[in-house]
């Protein structure tokens, strides 16, 4: 008797390619959309981050005393010269297990004419036990004596 060799129908081969080829399509395009919301959450951050920094930079820049603090800064804690504000993940201020702080370092320096203050503020995400910069700004004003400046 003669033995009829096996034949792999042709049918099941292209059956078995187009099932990967909607494999590897599949894992690209759920890669793509974890990397674009990652993005998405980064560029929120960011925003926020920004808008923050900016509102007490603003707030620096009304100060008519150079012993006046910022509104912002007022609930703040501080320690060692540094007043930080935490946030949670929605950014609302927070006092436990914070994602986010901001740091400011309010510096003063009298001269004849007047004070200048300095804000250095810097804006951090915290992630576990780590702290990564997101944003940070400066801002300056220039207080004179004798326009509400006095030292």
């Amino acid at each position: 008797m003669k033995r009829i060799p096996e034949q792999i129908n042709p049918f099941f081969v292209e059956i078995i390619f187009v099932i990967l080829f909607f494999t590897i399509s599949a894992t690209a395009t759920l890669q793509l959309f974890v990397a674009a919301n990652n993005r998405a959450k980064q560029s929120s951050d960011l925003s926020v981050a920004v808008i923050q920094a900016e509102n007490i930079a603003e707030q620096v820049l009304t100060l008519t005393s150079p012993d006046e603090l910022p509104p912002a800064l007022k609930d703040a804690r501080q320690s060692g010269g540094k007043y930080t504000i935490d946030y949670d993940k929605n950014w609302n201020p927070t006092k436990v297990d914070p994602r986010y702080e901001v740091g400011v370092i309010l510096k003063k320096t009298d001269s004849a004419g007047g004070t200048l203050v300095r804000a250095d503020i810097a804006v951090n995400r915290r992630q576990n036990g780590d702290s990564r910069k997101i944003y940070s700004l400066h801002s300056e004003k220039y207080l004179p004596r004798g326009t509400g400046g006095a030292v």
